[in-house]
C-alpha cells in the first residue's frame, strides 16, 4: 500500500471535544466526568478541522463527555460548516436549550440526544433526577428552531424491557430518528457489569427494532453499528460490510489521540496530532493494521469459520473487545445466535 492512490479516506470522524461531563452515566464507555489532563487548545482544534477537511471528511460528530461544555464548540461547528463538512452533535440535553441559537447560527442541521428509557430508568442510568424531562423539553425547542433531532439509546439490561414504552414516548416530541445500539462493556460499565445486555436478549431487541421500523410516522428507527448484521429479518438498510474503523472512520480524543473509532479504548491509539499530522498518521500503512489487513484466519471463538466472516470481520470491534478481549470474537453476533438456535431446533 503506497500513499499514491491510498484506498482509505476518513469520510466520517468522531471527535471528543472534551472528556468533561455534567453527568455520571452508568454505561459511559469513556468514564467521562473530568477533562483529560491536556486537551487540545482552540487553535489546535481549528487546525485539526482543516486537516480533516483536507483529508476528505464528509461528516464529523462532535461528542464528549458533554461537547456543549467545551468553550469553542460553536466555533468548531461553524468552521466545519464553512469547510462544507456535515456536522452532527450528540448531547445529554442538559445544556441544549440555551445552546440552540448558537447551534442554528453555526450552520449545524442535526443533533442527537441520549435517551435511555422511561423517566425513572433514564434518570437512574444518567444519575440525574429530572434529566429526561430536561432532555425532552430541549428536544421540542430544537425542533421548533428547525433542527433535525434524534434520540440515541444504549440498550442494556436496565432498559431492555422498556423499548416499546420508549418508542411511544419518542413519538410524542416527535423525534426525527431513533438510533438503537448496545451499551459497551467498557468504561463505567465495568463497574456495573450486571447491566450489560445478555446476548440471549439480542433477538428480542432486533425484532423490536424491526417492528418499529415498519411503523408509520416518526421516529425513523436505525440500528447502530453493533446491532443486527445478518440477522433475520434484516434491520439494516444495507448488508454489513465490516467495521469501518481505520478504513473510512476515524476517532480523535480531546487530547489529540487518534484511533480508528472514537469508542475504541486507549490501547488502540495510533498517534497524536500534536506530534505529527493527521495525514501522516492516517496514511501510514503500518497503522490500523488490525482492520486494514483483515483475513478470515484472524477470527476467533464463535466467529471462527463463520460463512459471513468476510466481510463481517466479527462485527463492531469495540463490542467484541469489550466483551471478550478479542477484536475478532463477538458473542453479540445475532447471525451466529440465530444459526445456533436453528440448528438446535433441527
Amino acid at each position: 500500500m503506497t500513499r499514491k492512490g491510498f484506498p482509505f479516506k476518513p469520510q466520517v470522524a468522531g471527535w471528543e471535544l472534551t472528556l468533561a461531563c455534567n453527568m455520571q452515566c452508568l454505561h459511559c464507555g469513556s468514564s467521562a466526568g473530568r477533562p483529560r489532563p491536556d486537551e487540545l487548545a482552540v487553535a489546535e482544534g481549528l487546525d485539526l478541522i482543516d486537516q480533516l477537511a483536507d483529508l476528505g471528511a464528509r461528516i464529523v460528530t462532535l461528542s464528549g463527555g458533554e461537547p456543549l461544555l467545551h468553550p469553542a464548540w460553536d466555533r468548531y461547528a461553524a468552521r466545519l460548516s464553512e469547510k462544507g463538512v456535515e456536522t452532527f452533535l450528540i448531547t445529554n440535553g442538559l445544556l441544549l436549550g440555551p445552546s440552540i441559537p448558537k447551534i442554528v447560527a453555526s450552520g449545524m442541521k442535526r443533533i442527537g440526544i441520549s435517551i435511555d428509557g422511561a423517566e425513572k430508568t433514564h434518570d437512574f442510568i444518567r444519575n440525574r433526577p429530572g434529566s429526561l424531562r430536561a432532555a425532552l423539553d430541549a428536544a421540542r425547542d430544537a425542533k421548533a428552531a428547525g433542527l433535525s433531532v434524534g434520540a440515541v439509546t444504549h440498550v442494556s439490561n436496565a432498559n431492555f424491557s422498556e423499548l416499546d414504552e420508549l418508542h411511544g414516548l419518542l413519538t410524542t416530541v416527535p423525534f426525527d430518528f431513533w438510533q438503537v445500539q448496545l451499551a459497551f462493556r467498557q468504561g463505567r460499565m465495568k463497574e456495573h457489569a450486571g447491566f450489560a445486555l445478555d446476548p440471549g436478549r439480542m433477538e428480542a431487541v432486533a425484532l423490536s427494532v424491526h417492528r418499529k421500523q415498519r411503523a408509520k410516522g416518526k421516529p425513523w428507527v436505525v440500528a447502530g453499528d453493533n446491532l443486527g448484521y445478518y440477522c433475520a429479518p434484516p434491520i439494516t438498510k444495507y448488508p454489513w460490510k465490516g467495521c469501518h474503523a481505520g478504513r473510512h472512520l476515524v476517532g480523535i480524543d480531546a487530547d489529540g489521540a487518534v484511533k480508528g473509532c472514537l469508542s475504541l479504548p486507549r490501547e488502540f491509539v495510533e498517534g497524536n496530532v500534536r506530534k505529527e499530522s493527521l495525514k501522516r498518521i492516517w496514511e501510514d500503512p503500518e497503522r490500523f493494521k488490525y482492520n486494514r489487513y483483515f483475513s478470515n484466519d484472524m477470527l476467533k471463538g464463535s466467529c471462527r469459520g463463520c460463512p459471513k466472516g468476510n466481510p463481517c470481520r466479527a462485527g463492531c470491534t469495540v463490542t467484541a473487545v469489550s466483551a471478550t478481549g478479542s477484536k475478532f470474537d463477538n458473542p453479540y453476533c445475532l447471525y451466529h445466535l440465530q444459526q445456533a438456535k436453528s440448528e438446535k431446533r433441527n
